[in-house]
């Protein structure tokens, strides 16, 4: 059912008021049934930076990537929604209908097969299953031929094409873990409970995840409390905090004079990357990088974990490093 002009009229109104807001979805997918793609996802992928595990944003940004010929991004997207909710059943039937495309028949089963037990009335995915089924019976009896006998070639290739997560692996190589800083570096907090250790760990593992570059945890003069950030083979964090350091105090600026209230994040891109900040209680900012190839999603998912753990770390010192 088509929304009323009451109905957009109100969405607008509230996203226009607040980017999170729960009526960006149901706005975003007007849009995309609307022909309206590119303004579709600017409205998801700035719902997704308040709501980072918000399952049908991701769906929906996968079927808006997919619409605009992205399949490796509209993959993806679909993975994260099932790593948030594996029971998905939009999210999986798509992943099993993609996988089919590329001729990857086993994932595609796989996908198919999950996505009858969600919904066992659902014509397409049984259709397809049924299809699967009947060239692997094909391709069975052929083999059992004897060989003087004309085989006749099977309805799909013997041999299934790479799946897509092994594509979207290659497309997308995980980031190697960055190395431990020098020990001029190590520091307990101020409390000494190892909130340091255990926030240095936590950025680490931020940055070794599949297409990131890195994240820095910035006191409020510019300074690097935590994390590293590689380009170029080496740790640019120090060189990148001085570069990105002005933002908050810029933002916070713009915000006030627009009576906007607080700022909660700063989206930045560039040809190579995507930089997500967000400040945190004591004054400082929280700056995670990935690459520009990995889905924004998955970027803003990713520095939702490094926000959590700079917020945990503040809290625990007191307000900042010692």
């Amino acid at each position: 059912m088509s929304p009323t002009p009451q109905q957009l009229r109100q969405w607008s109104e509230e996203v226009a008021a607040d980017p999170g807001s729960p009526a960006f979805l149901p706005l975003a997918q007007y849009y995309r049934e609307a022909g309206r793609v590119d303004a579709a996802v600017r409205l998801v992928v700035r719902g997704l930076e308040r709501h980072p595990n918000d399952v049908e944003a991701h769906h929906l940004l996968g079927l808006l990537y997919l619409d605009g010929g992205d399949e490796v991004k509209a993959f993806d997207e679909w993975d994260i929604a099932l790593a948030l909710a594996p029971e998905h059943h939009g999210s999986r039937r798509q992943l099993a209908f993609l996988c089919h495309a590329r001729g990857d028949l086993e994932a595609a089963e796989r996908h198919l097969e999950k996505a009858l037990e969600g919904d066992f009335e659902d014509g397409e995915v049984r259709a397809l299953l049924e299809e699967i089924y009947a060239a692997r019976r094909e391709a069975r009896a052929s083999r059992r031929r004897p060989a003087d006998a004309p085989a006749s070639a099977p309805a799909t290739p013997p041999v299934p094409a790479a799946s897509p997560s092994v594509a979207v692996a290659d497309a997308v190589p995980a980031a190697a873990p960055t190395p431990s800083p020098p020990p001029s570096v190590e520091r307990q907090s101020a409390d000494g409970d190892g909130a340091f250790d255990v926030l240095q760990r936590e950025l680490r593992a931020v940055g070794a995840e599949r297409g990131m570059i890195g994240a820095v945890l910035l006191d409020a003069q510019g300074y690097v409390v935590a994390g590293e950030m590689h380009a170029g083979g080496r740790d640019r964090g120090p060189e990148i905090a001085a570069v990105l350091s002005p933002a908050s105090s810029e933002a916070e600026r713009a915000v006030r004079h627009l009576a906007l209230g607080g700022w909660k994040g700063i989206l930045v891109e560039t040809p190579d990357a995507v930089i997500r900040l967000t400040p945190t209680d004591d004054g400082g900012m929280m700056a995670v990088a990935g690459r520009r190839d990995v889905p924004m999603g998955w970027v803003l998912r990713v520095a939702g974990r490094a926000r959590d753990a700079a917020g945990r770390f503040v809290a625990a010192t007191g307000g900042g490093a010692a």
